[in-house]
């Protein structure tokens, strides 16, 4: 979730372009709109199209769209395909799946929350609270901090 900004982990774009037949916008119908997508290395399933104002024809393609432009001959497909992996991993971590993971999630945050405050008092002596465990508890609660009243304020 960090790199979120430079790439989309849930969905990458497949685009291509083609040189299609130049024609009258009036003269397009269904029929050539299914031809022209079998000209695609992609392959998309048509489900609608319609004629732009501009004289260019959008067709609806399952995960995507392509702009037809009969006038310059050319037609341009953009699909979004979900990235393996990186998908369900995201939904899971965005508790995007259901009650029941939130739930889950919730668990396991107290759980860890319960471990990292009991790991405080687990050391005695020179390396506990006492003694370098200070130093360390200290750093460990600065640096979150600093990076709070950086970043988020």
């Amino acid at each position: 979730m960090n790199h979120r900004r430079d790439w989309n982990p849930h969905y990458s774009v497949v685009s291509e372009e083609i040189k299609a037949p130049v024609s009258d916008t009036s003269k397009i119908s269904e029929s050539d709109v299914v031809t022209l997508l079998k000209s695609f290395q992609y392959h998309p399933v048509y489900k609608k199209y319609f004629i732009t104002r501009e004289g260019e024809v959008k067709i609806f393609v399952e995960e995507g769209t392509v702009v037809y432009n009969p006038q310059e001959g050319k037609a341009v497909l953009e699909v979004l395909k979900r990235r393996p992996f990186f998908f369900q991993i995201n939904k899971i971590h965005l508790a995007q799946t259901g009650r029941l993971w939130i739930w889950i999630s919730d668990t396991m945050a107290a759980f860890l929350l319960f471990v990292a405050i009991s790991g405080i008092f687990l050391l005695k002596g020179k390396y506990g609270l006492k003694g370098r465990g200070w130093w360390l508890l200290a750093i460990g609660i600065a640096i979150p901090l600093t990076a709070i009243f950086l970043y988020v304020i």
